[in-house]
């Protein structure tokens, strides 16, 4: 196909440096998820605070830092020319926006076909137990939620895991695939089994903007846009 020979083309110009690192790029991607488990076991053992004390949003900040730590040690680890494949931002034509914009609300649709598949096999969204009393709270989901995992998440998964993949020779498809199963996956914990079928869906979103622009500016601005419409607005109004 013409797009699968041209994606191809601009990753394999500035990836194939990274097609013999394929577990390091998997093991990387995924570190957050352990490193947000073993920060809440050692600091409930040392500080002998019950794991029911902590709090969902705590854990998004806590989670959105594991995230940031795992991109500051992937930036080191990279040469230049591979950090310039992942950290792939550009300033965003308006066309651009207007696909993030566009793939936003389409996310809301998937959302309304995944939940009710997800309510006919007897799963329910998990994740969102948790009501917007106080500034503090609103500031730590913010920054936890809707900046710094976007960010980070489009890093390590649309910029690292999918331009491996395709640098490894992998169609788009197939790329788009493992990629985006391996994303919806580490979400299983917090999200239960309909947040990840939903995820499993929604994720194919911010990976054709990312291959249609090659650029990740847009995937992070729509996947800002979830964020802040899943954890403050549907919270904040209840419909949770």
């Amino acid at each position: 196909m013409a797009l699968d020979r041209v994606v191809h083309g601009r990753v394999r110009e500035r990836v194939d440096i990274l097609t013999d690192r394929k577990w390091f790029v998997l093991l990387i991607a995924v570190l957050p998820v352990p490193l947000t488990m073993v920060f809440f076991i050692v600091h409930s053992i040392v500080t002998g605070t019950p794991r029911e004390a902590y709090g969902l949003p705590l854990a998004y900040l806590i989670y959105g830092l594991a995230n940031v730590v795992t991109v500051g040690v992937l930036y080191a680890l990279l040469t230049a020319e591979e950090r310039e494949a992942v950290f792939k931002f550009t300033r965003p034509s308006v066309a651009e926006v207007g696909w993030a914009g566009a793939a936003f609300v389409g996310g809301l649709g998937v959302y309304q076909l995944t939940s009710r598949i997800s309510s006919v096999l007897g799963y329910e969204l998990q994740g969102l137990s948790y009501s917007l009393t106080s500034l503090e709270t609103i500031a730590i989901i913010v920054l936890g939620a809707v900046i710094i995992a976007p960010i980070t998440e489009e890093i390590l998964y649309r910029g690292l895991v999918l331009g491996t993949l395709l640098a490894r020779g992998y169609g788009i498809v197939s790329a788009v695939t493992v990629m985006t199963l391996l994303f919806a996956l580490i979400h299983l914990p917090n999200f239960g089994v309909a947040g990840t079928l939903f995820i499993s869906v929604w994720g194919l979103l911010p990976a054709v903007l990312r291959l249609r622009f090659d650029n990740l500016t847009g995937a992070v601005l729509m996947h800002m846009l979830n964020n802040l419409f899943t954890y403050l607005i549907i919270v904040g109004l209840g419909l949770v």
